[in-house]
């Protein structure tokens, strides 16, 4: 089962929406707009990820790392992650290279909160084995 998946995914259409209002409240809070990598490694050794975040007229935002262990699934909440001290924008359209040293499978999902109708929606990328 170790084989499964790709080591590079591309995702063209990423948009972390306005926060909005809350969708529901869980044991972790208020559940805003947001947007996560969902990731799965089958693999009997952990993958390290390297991920960047291309934009259209600014400079990309690159090299943000982690680790995702053996055998278990990741959901990266991208609104809570930092590089360099920087958040990634809301509102403002973007393009996601995820990398791994292993194979994986990785899906985009997105909830927004920013109207009375939440709207939720999750698409796999495209992968490459380089």
């Amino acid at each position: 089962m170790s084989d499964i998946g790709k080591k590079i995914w591309i995702f063209p259409d990423a948009f972390l929406p306005a926060i909005g209002k809350p969708y529901k409240t869980s044991d972790s809070g208020d559940q805003f707009s947001h947007e996560s990598l969902c990731i799965v490694n089958t693999s009997n050794t952990e993958a390290k990820l390297s991920i960047d975040f291309l934009f259209e007229d600014t400079d990309p935002i690159e090299n943000y790392e982690t680790i995702i262990n053996s055998k278990r699934s990741l959901h990266l909440r991208l609104d809570k992650i930092e590089i360099n001290g920087e958040k990634l924008p809301r509102e403002k359209p973007y393009s996601i290279i995820l990398r791994s040293n292993k194979n994986i499978v990785a899906q985009l999902s997105r909830l927004d909160t920013t109207s009375e109708y939440n709207s939720f929606m999750t698409t796999l990328g495209w992968g490459d084995d380089v």
